[in-house]
């Protein structure tokens, strides 16, 4: 396993105009102990998660413990529950070098002058130091995951948390709150929820980029309230979204869209809607009541406006500070729909 990394950085130096010495000599990292050894040779990768080039995140195990090794992002402030930093071994190193084909981050000259005079051929060579290896890739961070907490099983969820905990210099400025409360989705979120969605949101270049990734998670369960309805009439145990799928592909039936929407806000408690209502309809203040049917429409209005390049619809001018709360009521919002919906939209279909 050692000898293919070192292969890869003697070939990423080819490719800078660099030609290492001795490339057929074998090279490894000394080696740190048995049970470190073990976990180089038999971990069991369960996944991996690829972002950019450079931020990725990979989940193994060896002997009942579980490990994440996440790529590339900036250092937290605060770790998520259920997560605990470990040193970086030969072992987990070789692991996380294997799985994730992380392309080294140092030049040409610095593998050279890293691994170009020692190798198996040199008397005495024992083995490189493991900080001369890792210098020349990006930052990776290893933690011991608890078991006992649900988000752990998933890998997307991790990096998730670790990345709004860690957010620092991303192009948008969201506030303490809101990243606590994204972190906050990716640890106690209900199963269902399209995670995937909300981290891309969350590493967008733009506020309306993560606008429209919430927007999409919820835009999936449009159809819930009138298959309840449908269902209440004509008992079935098919999943929701399979009803949905069938009801489109064979009716060409879909939900409008924002009608479905206030149907699912209607559905919501104050604490959930106040902040809708406040950050998409202030607008509306000297109205008298402003109804889930209002906030729908302003909520779509603004999707509308992001996903149509249409000169009559105009363009969303908000300031980060309204940008920020906008996000917020959507993430309160994507939270609650999915623990009313999630089960039994993705309820396996039975045999």
């Amino acid at each position: 396993m050692s000898q293919q990394i070192f292969e890869r950085l003697i070939t990423h130096a080819s490719e800078n105009g660099v030609v290492i010495p001795s490339p057929e000599q074998a090279r490894w990292i000394r080696r740190l102990n048995d049970a470190d050894a073990s976990l180089m040779a038999k971990a069991d990768v369960l996944e991996h998660q690829q972002i950019t080039r450079q931020i990725r995140a990979i989940q193994f195990e060896h002997d009942a413990v579980r490990y994440f090794a996440v790529l590339g992002i900036g250092e937290a402030e605060s770790l998520p529950d259920g997560l605990v930093p470990t040193e970086l071994t030969p072992g987990t190193l070789t692991v996380v070098l294997e799985q994730s084909d992380i392309q080294p981050s140092a030049k040409g000259l610095e593998i050279l002058e890293a691994i170009g005079g020692l190798h198996g051929g040199v008397d005495g060579f024992e083995g490189y130091e493991l900080s001369d290896i890792t210098r020349l890739y990006p930052s990776i961070d290893i933690f011991k995951a608890d078991q006992n907490y649900e988000y752990t099983k998933n890998v997307v969820r991790v990096l998730g948390a670790l990345t709004a905990r860690s957010y620092v210099d991303g192009p948008i400025a969201p506030s303490g709150t809101t990243l606590n409360k994204v972190s906050e989705v990716f640890q106690s979120g209900p199963e269902h929820v399209p995670f995937e969605s909300v981290l891309q949101g969350m590493l967008s270049i733009s506020w309306g980029g993560f606008f429209l990734e919430l927007y999409r998670a919820i835009e999936q369960l449009y159809a819930v309230p009138r298959l309840t309805t449908l269902v209440e009439a004509w008992p079935t145990s098919l999943p929701y979204r399979s009803l949905a799928d069938l009801l489109e592909s064979h009716l060409a039936w879909r939900p409008k869209e924002d009608d479905a929407l206030a149907k699912i806000i209607a559905e919501c408690d104050d604490t959930v809607v106040t902040p809708l209502r406040k950050s998409f309809s202030a607008h509306r203040d000297g109205e008298r009541e402003i109804t889930a049917e209002k906030v729908a429409a302003d909520i779509y209005k603004v999707r509308n406006s992001l996903v149509h390049f249409r000169a009559a619809l105009g363009t969303v001018q908000r300031t980060n500070e309204e940008w920020d709360d906008m996000i917020s009521a959507m993430l309160g919002l994507v939270k609650d729909v999915y623990q009313r919906h999630g089960d039994r939209f993705n309820q396996e279909l039975k045999a």
